[in-house]
Protein backbone atom coordinates (compact mmCIF):
# COMPACT_ATOMS: atom_id res chain seq x y z
CA UNK A 1 0.00 0.00 0.00
CA UNK A 2 1.30 3.37 -0.73
CA UNK A 3 2.82 5.18 2.56
CA UNK A 4 0.35 8.83 2.90
CA UNK A 5 1.75 10.96 5.75
CA UNK A 6 -1.38 11.02 7.52
CA UNK A 7 -1.80 15.15 7.69
CA UNK A 8 -2.34 15.18 3.63
CA UNK A 9 -5.29 13.10 4.63
CA UNK A 10 -6.65 16.26 6.11
CA UNK A 11 -5.56 18.86 3.91
CA UNK A 12 -6.49 17.19 0.64
CA UNK A 13 -10.08 17.35 1.71
CA UNK A 14 -11.49 18.51 5.13
CA UNK A 15 -10.81 15.49 7.64
CA UNK A 16 -10.17 12.94 5.27
CA UNK A 17 -10.19 13.19 1.42
CA UNK A 18 -10.77 11.37 -1.39
CA UNK A 19 -7.53 10.14 -1.69
CA UNK A 20 -7.84 8.53 1.80
CA UNK A 21 -10.39 6.39 0.52
CA UNK A 22 -8.27 5.30 -2.34
CA UNK A 23 -5.62 4.00 0.34
CA UNK A 24 -8.26 2.06 2.16
CA UNK A 25 -10.28 0.50 -0.46
CA UNK A 26 -7.85 -1.57 -2.83
CA UNK A 27 -4.16 -2.17 -3.90
CA UNK A 28 -3.03 -0.40 -6.60
CA UNK A 29 -2.84 -1.54 -10.24
CA UNK A 30 -0.06 0.05 -12.44
CA UNK A 31 -0.55 -0.93 -15.94
CA UNK A 32 2.35 -1.35 -18.04
CA UNK A 33 1.13 1.85 -19.90
CA UNK A 34 -1.47 3.46 -17.43
CA UNK A 35 -1.68 6.92 -19.44
CA UNK A 36 -3.68 8.35 -22.92
CA UNK A 37 -1.52 8.98 -25.36
CA UNK A 38 -0.45 12.36 -25.52
CA UNK A 39 -2.54 14.63 -28.37
CA UNK A 40 -0.49 17.60 -29.25
CA UNK A 41 1.95 17.99 -32.00
CA UNK A 42 5.10 17.16 -30.33
CA UNK A 43 7.23 14.27 -29.12
CA UNK A 44 7.73 14.36 -25.36
CA UNK A 45 11.05 14.30 -23.37
CA UNK A 46 11.74 14.68 -19.70
CA UNK A 47 14.78 15.24 -17.89
CA UNK A 48 15.50 16.43 -13.88
CA UNK A 49 17.47 19.05 -11.95
CA UNK A 50 18.67 19.24 -8.27
CA UNK A 51 19.33 22.22 -7.20
CA UNK A 52 20.55 23.54 -3.87
CA UNK A 53 19.30 27.06 -2.59
CA UNK A 54 21.86 28.28 -0.34
CA UNK A 55 20.10 31.20 0.59
CA UNK A 56 17.36 29.19 2.56
CA UNK A 57 18.48 26.73 5.33
CA UNK A 58 16.78 23.26 5.13
CA UNK A 59 13.73 23.75 7.26
CA UNK A 60 12.81 20.27 8.10
CA UNK A 61 16.41 19.18 9.30
CA UNK A 62 17.93 21.23 12.59
CA UNK A 63 21.95 20.82 10.76
CA UNK A 64 22.50 24.41 10.18
CA UNK A 65 24.65 23.62 7.38
CA UNK A 66 21.79 21.71 5.32
CA UNK A 67 20.43 24.28 2.53
CA UNK A 68 17.46 23.54 0.79
CA UNK A 69 17.71 21.14 -2.09
CA UNK A 70 14.64 21.38 -4.99
CA UNK A 71 14.38 19.00 -7.22
CA UNK A 72 12.44 18.81 -10.85
CA UNK A 73 11.54 16.74 -13.20
CA UNK A 74 10.94 18.65 -16.58
CA UNK A 75 8.24 17.53 -20.03
CA UNK A 76 9.02 19.32 -22.44
CA UNK A 77 8.67 19.11 -26.76
CA UNK A 78 11.42 16.87 -27.87
CA UNK A 79 13.18 15.57 -30.85
CA UNK A 80 11.11 12.10 -31.07
CA UNK A 81 12.67 8.66 -31.50
CA UNK A 82 16.02 9.54 -30.49
CA UNK A 83 15.74 7.97 -26.88
CA UNK A 84 14.00 5.32 -24.76
CA UNK A 85 10.78 6.12 -22.77
CA UNK A 86 11.10 6.84 -19.61
CA UNK A 87 9.45 4.81 -16.38
CA UNK A 88 7.10 6.22 -14.20
CA UNK A 89 9.32 5.79 -11.35
CA UNK A 90 13.04 7.07 -12.88
CA UNK A 91 14.16 5.66 -9.78
CA UNK A 92 11.75 3.32 -7.51
CA UNK A 93 14.43 3.48 -4.38
CA UNK A 94 13.62 7.16 -3.94
CA UNK A 95 10.03 6.43 -3.22
CA UNK A 96 9.33 6.53 0.49
CA UNK A 97 6.75 3.37 -0.31
CA UNK A 98 8.43 0.34 -1.31
CA UNK A 99 5.50 -1.77 -1.83
CA UNK A 100 4.23 1.28 -3.87
CA UNK A 101 7.58 1.28 -5.70
CA UNK A 102 7.53 -2.24 -6.34
CA UNK A 103 4.19 -2.20 -8.03
CA UNK A 104 4.58 0.47 -9.96
CA UNK A 105 8.26 -0.29 -11.05
CA UNK A 106 7.44 -1.68 -14.62
CA UNK A 107 4.84 1.30 -16.17
CA UNK A 108 6.16 3.21 -18.69
CA UNK A 109 5.13 7.31 -19.61
CA UNK A 110 4.94 8.34 -23.39
CA UNK A 111 8.25 10.83 -22.75
CA UNK A 112 11.78 9.75 -24.10
CA UNK A 113 14.43 10.16 -20.63
CA UNK A 114 16.98 12.78 -22.05
CA UNK A 115 15.41 13.74 -25.40
CA UNK A 116 16.84 16.96 -27.47
CA UNK A 117 14.51 19.70 -26.90
CA UNK A 118 12.56 20.56 -30.08
CA UNK A 119 14.76 22.79 -31.91
CA UNK A 120 12.84 24.69 -34.77
CA UNK A 121 10.23 27.63 -34.08
CA UNK A 122 9.36 30.10 -31.28
CA UNK A 123 10.72 29.20 -27.79
CA UNK A 124 8.03 27.66 -25.37
CA UNK A 125 5.92 28.87 -23.02
CA UNK A 126 6.78 27.74 -19.18
CA UNK A 127 4.66 25.71 -16.38
CA UNK A 128 5.45 25.91 -12.80
CA UNK A 129 3.63 22.45 -11.14
CA UNK A 130 3.07 21.45 -7.82
CA UNK A 131 2.23 18.40 -6.49
CA UNK A 132 -0.47 17.61 -3.73
CA UNK A 133 0.53 17.70 -0.37
CA UNK A 134 2.42 14.42 0.64
CA UNK A 135 2.69 13.47 -2.97
CA UNK A 136 5.58 13.38 -5.51
CA UNK A 137 6.67 15.46 -8.78
CA UNK A 138 5.55 12.59 -11.06
CA UNK A 139 1.93 12.09 -9.79
CA UNK A 140 0.65 13.91 -12.15
CA UNK A 141 2.31 12.30 -15.37
CA UNK A 142 -1.26 12.98 -17.00
CA UNK A 143 -0.98 16.26 -17.48
CA UNK A 144 2.85 17.07 -17.38
CA UNK A 145 2.93 15.17 -20.38
CA UNK A 146 0.40 15.98 -22.22
CA UNK A 147 0.60 20.01 -22.06
CA UNK A 148 4.95 19.25 -23.09
CA UNK A 149 3.03 17.80 -26.38
CA UNK A 150 0.90 20.70 -27.06
CA UNK A 151 4.19 23.18 -26.82
CA UNK A 152 4.68 24.21 -23.23
CA UNK A 153 7.61 23.14 -21.25
CA UNK A 154 6.61 21.90 -17.25
CA UNK A 155 8.68 22.02 -14.69
CA UNK A 156 7.39 20.06 -11.83
CA UNK A 157 8.56 20.99 -8.35
CA UNK A 158 9.13 18.20 -5.44
CA UNK A 159 8.64 19.85 -1.87
CA UNK A 160 10.72 17.51 0.37
CA UNK A 161 9.47 17.62 3.87
CA UNK A 162 5.75 17.25 2.76
CA UNK A 163 6.04 14.52 -0.21
CA UNK A 164 6.40 10.83 -0.84
CA UNK A 165 10.10 10.99 -1.79
CA UNK A 166 12.72 9.82 0.50
CA UNK A 167 15.78 10.21 -1.19
CA UNK A 168 17.49 12.70 -3.49
CA UNK A 169 18.50 11.88 -7.10
CA UNK A 170 22.03 11.20 -5.67
CA UNK A 171 20.77 9.20 -4.10
CA UNK A 172 21.49 10.88 -0.38
CA UNK A 173 18.43 10.13 1.91
CA UNK A 174 15.84 12.84 3.14
CA UNK A 175 15.57 12.71 6.87
CA UNK A 176 13.43 15.52 8.41
CA UNK A 177 13.72 15.50 12.36
CA UNK A 178 11.99 18.82 12.88
CA UNK A 179 8.78 20.78 11.85
CA UNK A 180 6.18 17.64 13.31
CA UNK A 181 2.52 18.30 12.09
CA UNK A 182 0.27 19.11 15.29
CA UNK A 183 -0.51 15.69 17.41
CA UNK A 184 -4.44 15.08 17.26
CA UNK A 185 -6.58 15.48 20.44
CA UNK A 186 -9.52 13.30 19.12
CA UNK A 187 -11.18 16.60 17.89
CA UNK A 188 -11.49 15.98 14.76
CA UNK A 189 -12.83 19.70 13.82
CA UNK A 190 -10.24 21.17 16.23
CA UNK A 191 -7.38 19.41 14.40
CA UNK A 192 -8.26 19.79 11.26
CA UNK A 193 -7.67 23.64 11.70
CA UNK A 194 -5.11 23.29 13.86
CA UNK A 195 -3.67 20.86 10.82
CA UNK A 196 -4.64 24.18 8.11
CA UNK A 197 -2.94 26.71 10.49
CA UNK A 198 0.24 24.46 10.30
CA UNK A 199 0.34 24.24 7.56
CA UNK A 200 -0.91 27.67 6.42
CA UNK A 201 2.36 28.94 8.13
CA UNK A 202 5.00 27.39 7.88
CA UNK A 203 5.06 24.76 5.40
CA UNK A 204 2.95 26.67 2.69
CA UNK A 205 5.48 29.55 2.54
CA UNK A 206 7.94 27.13 1.82
CA UNK A 207 6.71 25.22 -0.89
CA UNK A 208 6.11 29.22 -2.47
CA UNK A 209 9.72 30.02 -1.75
CA UNK A 210 10.70 26.39 -3.56
CA UNK A 211 8.87 27.70 -6.59
CA UNK A 212 9.98 30.81 -6.99
CA UNK A 213 13.52 29.36 -6.50
CA UNK A 214 13.16 26.95 -9.03
CA UNK A 215 12.03 29.86 -11.28
CA UNK A 216 15.16 31.71 -10.56
CA UNK A 217 17.24 28.73 -11.76
CA UNK A 218 14.83 28.06 -15.16
CA UNK A 219 15.83 31.93 -15.93
CA UNK A 220 19.33 30.09 -16.02
CA UNK A 221 18.38 26.89 -18.32
CA UNK A 222 17.09 29.85 -21.02
CA UNK A 223 19.90 31.70 -20.60
CA UNK A 224 23.24 29.57 -19.96
CA UNK A 225 24.67 26.76 -22.73
CA UNK A 226 22.55 23.83 -22.14
CA UNK A 227 19.21 22.13 -23.56
CA UNK A 228 17.18 24.82 -22.92
CA UNK A 229 19.41 27.36 -24.57
CA UNK A 230 17.01 29.81 -25.93
CA UNK A 231 14.24 27.66 -26.04
CA UNK A 232 12.07 28.88 -22.84
CA UNK A 233 9.71 32.28 -23.08
CA UNK A 234 10.16 33.68 -20.33
CA UNK A 235 7.65 36.73 -20.81
CA UNK A 236 4.84 33.80 -20.92
CA UNK A 237 5.11 31.82 -17.60
CA UNK A 238 1.97 29.84 -15.80
CA UNK A 239 1.62 27.90 -12.62
CA UNK A 240 -0.86 25.03 -11.73
CA UNK A 241 -0.58 22.25 -9.08
CA UNK A 242 -2.71 20.04 -7.67
CA UNK A 243 -4.41 20.35 -4.14
CA UNK A 244 -1.55 21.63 -1.61
CA UNK A 245 0.42 22.55 -4.85
CA UNK A 246 -3.09 24.31 -6.45
CA UNK A 247 -2.70 26.37 -3.62
CA UNK A 248 0.69 27.22 -4.19
CA UNK A 249 0.00 28.39 -7.76
CA UNK A 250 -2.68 30.70 -6.85
CA UNK A 251 -0.69 32.33 -4.03
CA UNK A 252 2.32 32.55 -7.34
CA UNK A 253 0.23 34.57 -9.53
CA UNK A 254 -0.41 37.19 -6.93
CA UNK A 255 3.11 37.24 -5.39
CA UNK A 256 5.85 36.46 -8.41
CA UNK A 257 5.08 39.22 -11.07
CA UNK A 258 6.86 36.25 -13.68
CA UNK A 259 3.90 34.27 -13.07
CA UNK A 260 1.21 35.76 -15.28
CA UNK A 261 -1.83 32.67 -14.95
CA UNK A 262 -3.23 30.00 -12.29
CA UNK A 263 -4.87 26.75 -12.57
CA UNK A 264 -5.89 25.31 -9.48
CA UNK A 265 -6.90 21.29 -9.63
CA UNK A 266 -8.99 20.91 -6.59
CA UNK A 267 -7.37 22.70 -3.91
CA UNK A 268 -8.14 24.07 -1.08
CA UNK A 269 -6.67 27.58 -0.60
CA UNK A 270 -4.05 28.56 1.54
CA UNK A 271 -1.24 31.65 2.14
CA UNK A 272 -2.20 35.52 1.50
CA UNK A 273 -4.08 35.28 -1.79
CA UNK A 274 -7.03 34.36 1.01
CA UNK A 275 -7.33 37.63 1.97
CA UNK A 276 -5.70 40.48 -0.85
CA UNK A 277 -6.72 38.44 -4.14
CA UNK A 278 -4.50 38.42 -7.23
CA UNK A 279 -4.14 40.78 -10.12
CA UNK A 280 -3.69 37.41 -12.68
CA UNK A 281 -6.44 35.39 -14.27
CA UNK A 282 -7.07 31.83 -12.63
CA UNK A 283 -9.15 28.88 -13.13
CA UNK A 284 -10.51 26.65 -10.17
CA UNK A 285 -11.46 23.19 -10.86
CA UNK A 286 -13.22 21.20 -8.59
CA UNK A 287 -14.38 17.39 -7.65
CA UNK A 288 -17.87 16.56 -6.93
CA UNK A 289 -17.99 14.45 -4.19
CA UNK A 290 -20.16 14.81 -1.41
CA UNK A 291 -18.00 14.04 1.45
CA UNK A 292 -20.43 15.43 4.61
CA UNK A 293 -22.24 12.12 3.59
CA UNK A 294 -18.88 9.53 4.52
CA UNK A 295 -19.11 10.37 8.27
CA UNK A 296 -21.60 9.42 10.87
CA UNK A 297 -24.34 11.89 11.47
CA UNK A 298 -22.13 13.55 14.74
CA UNK A 299 -19.64 14.45 13.02
CA UNK A 300 -21.30 16.17 9.91
CA UNK A 301 -21.82 19.09 11.78
CA UNK A 302 -17.83 19.83 11.49
CA UNK A 303 -17.65 18.65 8.28
CA UNK A 304 -19.90 21.38 7.09
CA UNK A 305 -18.37 24.04 9.20
CA UNK A 306 -15.18 23.17 7.77
CA UNK A 307 -16.22 22.73 4.22
CA UNK A 308 -18.06 26.66 4.69
CA UNK A 309 -14.54 27.76 5.73
CA UNK A 310 -13.25 27.05 2.44
CA UNK A 311 -16.22 27.99 0.45
CA UNK A 312 -15.50 31.48 2.01
CA UNK A 313 -11.89 31.19 1.22
CA UNK A 314 -12.79 31.05 -2.30
CA UNK A 315 -15.38 33.44 -2.44
CA UNK A 316 -12.99 36.21 -0.53
CA UNK A 317 -10.38 35.51 -2.97
CA UNK A 318 -12.44 35.72 -6.05
CA UNK A 319 -14.08 39.13 -5.12
CA UNK A 320 -10.73 40.96 -4.14
CA UNK A 321 -9.18 39.75 -7.06
CA UNK A 322 -9.15 41.70 -9.83
CA UNK A 323 -8.00 39.33 -12.89
CA UNK A 324 -10.37 36.87 -14.64
CA UNK A 325 -11.24 33.74 -12.71
CA UNK A 326 -13.28 30.57 -14.21
CA UNK A 327 -15.03 27.75 -12.11
CA UNK A 328 -15.12 24.06 -13.43
CA UNK A 329 -16.81 21.01 -11.39
CA UNK A 330 -16.44 17.69 -12.76
CA UNK A 331 -19.83 15.23 -11.94
CA UNK A 332 -18.34 12.26 -11.04
CA UNK A 333 -14.89 12.79 -9.75
CA UNK A 334 -13.18 12.99 -6.41
CA UNK A 335 -9.95 14.30 -5.23
CA UNK A 336 -7.84 11.66 -6.48
CA UNK A 337 -9.12 12.08 -9.92
CA UNK A 338 -6.86 15.12 -10.50
CA UNK A 339 -4.16 13.18 -10.18
CA UNK A 340 -2.63 9.75 -11.38
CA UNK A 341 -4.37 7.95 -8.59
CA UNK A 342 -7.97 7.56 -10.48
CA UNK A 343 -5.79 5.60 -12.95
CA UNK A 344 -4.19 2.90 -10.29
CA UNK A 345 -7.15 2.30 -8.44
CA UNK A 346 -10.79 0.18 -8.70
CA UNK A 347 -13.72 3.03 -9.32
CA UNK A 348 -17.55 2.87 -8.60
CA UNK A 349 -19.58 2.46 -11.10
CA UNK A 350 -21.32 6.08 -10.04
CA UNK A 351 -17.98 7.57 -10.70
CA UNK A 352 -16.40 9.28 -14.00
CA UNK A 353 -14.19 7.11 -16.01
CA UNK A 354 -10.34 8.58 -14.67
CA UNK A 355 -9.37 8.63 -18.49
CA UNK A 356 -12.27 10.91 -19.27
CA UNK A 357 -11.71 12.68 -16.11
CA UNK A 358 -8.50 13.63 -17.11
CA UNK A 359 -9.58 14.31 -20.61
CA UNK A 360 -11.80 17.00 -19.31
CA UNK A 361 -8.74 18.52 -17.17
CA UNK A 362 -6.41 18.64 -19.58
CA UNK A 363 -9.10 20.04 -21.84
CA UNK A 364 -9.78 23.44 -19.79
CA UNK A 365 -6.38 23.03 -18.44
CA UNK A 366 -4.82 23.56 -21.91
CA UNK A 367 -7.39 26.41 -23.05
CA UNK A 368 -6.69 28.50 -20.40
CA UNK A 369 -2.84 28.83 -20.41
CA UNK A 370 -3.93 28.89 -24.56
CA UNK A 371 -5.81 32.01 -23.90
CA UNK A 372 -3.78 33.67 -20.95
CA UNK A 373 0.02 32.59 -22.21
CA UNK A 374 -0.55 32.49 -25.80
CA UNK A 375 -3.73 34.62 -26.78
CA UNK A 376 -5.44 31.98 -28.34
CA UNK A 377 -9.35 32.16 -27.65
CA UNK A 378 -11.49 29.17 -27.07
CA UNK A 379 -14.89 28.20 -26.82
CA UNK A 380 -14.49 26.17 -23.71
CA UNK A 381 -13.64 29.41 -22.39
CA UNK A 382 -16.98 30.93 -23.34
CA UNK A 383 -19.25 29.09 -21.85
CA UNK A 384 -21.29 25.67 -21.76
CA UNK A 385 -19.58 23.18 -23.50
CA UNK A 386 -21.81 20.04 -25.20
CA UNK A 387 -18.86 18.09 -25.65
CA UNK A 388 -18.15 18.20 -22.25
CA UNK A 389 -21.64 17.39 -20.04
CA UNK A 390 -19.87 16.58 -17.13
CA UNK A 391 -19.07 20.17 -16.39
CA UNK A 392 -20.69 22.79 -14.42
CA UNK A 393 -18.92 26.28 -15.71
CA UNK A 394 -19.14 29.66 -14.30
CA UNK A 395 -17.29 32.57 -15.63
CA UNK A 396 -16.17 36.11 -13.90
CA UNK A 397 -14.13 38.01 -16.91
CA UNK A 398 -13.66 41.91 -16.24
CA UNK A 399 -15.70 42.79 -19.31
CA UNK A 400 -18.99 41.03 -17.89
CA UNK A 401 -20.75 40.68 -14.78
CA UNK A 402 -19.44 38.41 -12.02
CA UNK A 403 -20.23 34.65 -12.63
CA UNK A 404 -21.96 35.70 -16.09
CA UNK A 405 -21.86 32.32 -17.23
CA UNK A 406 -23.43 29.08 -15.56
CA UNK A 407 -24.48 25.48 -16.76
CA UNK A 408 -26.10 22.74 -14.91
CA UNK A 409 -25.73 24.77 -11.65
CA UNK A 410 -23.43 25.95 -9.60
CA UNK A 411 -19.61 25.75 -8.47
CA UNK A 412 -18.28 25.90 -5.44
Amino acid sequence: MWKVVKIAVVVLALLVVGLGLYIRRAMPKFPEQPFAAPSGPYAVGTREYSWTDSSRAEPYTKNPSDYRRVVVQVWYPAVAGEADTARYLLRPDEFASKTGARAAAKSKTWAALGASVAPSGPAFPVLIYNHGGGWTRWSSTFTTQWLASYGYVVFSVEHFGFNQSAKYPDGTAFEPDTLAMPKETGDGGADAKASWAFLDDPVFPIWVADARFALDRIEGLARDPGPFQGRLDLERIGAFGWSFGGATAVQLSADDPRVKAAVDHDGQLFGSVRERGTARPVMQLHNSTDYEKLYPEKDRPAIRELTAMTAAWDSTTRERSSGDWYNVTIAGTDHGDFSDLGLFYPRSKERLDAKRAHEIINAYTLAFFERYLRGTPSELLSGPSPAMPEVTFRSRIRSQPADSVTAKGSAP
